[in-house]
């Protein structure tokens, strides 16, 4: 006997193996998306920074980016041949057009600035 209100017994709510396979792939595809929003709204952010506030020094200015780069590193390990391919020409870009007498030069970990 079935419950009122159920078309179905129970047992024939089982997904079919395919079907649960695709679910994973679209959320696996859903979080790649969202890492990558992510990733972009750290970018921006940084260089939106750099770029509109004039009371950030060259120094406070590389720190960033290094801090970017290491926020961004934090959420995709994979991110780091990209990151050197994409992302890091953008930051030079901005920081060559606001500082343009100084040296391409990055941070190191000693060297960031709270």
């Amino acid at each position: 006997m079935q419950a009122p209100g159920r078309a179905f017994p129970a047992s024939d709510i089982t997904m079919p193996k395919f079907e649960t396979e695709n679910f994973s792939e679209v959320r696996s595809a859903f979080v790649e998306r969202k890492r990558f929003r992510r990733v972009r709204m750290i970018v921006d952010l940084t260089i939106n920074l750099i770029s509109s506030d004039r009371t950030v020094s060259h120094r406070e200015a590389r720190s960033l980016v290094a801090c970017a780069k290491k926020a961004i590193l934090e959420l995709d390990p994979d991110f780091g041949d990209r990151y050197e391919i994409i992302v890091l020409p953008h930051f030079e870009r901005v920081l060559q057009e606001r500082w343009p007498s100084e040296e391409l030069r990055y941070s190191r970990g000693s060297e960031l600035v709270n």
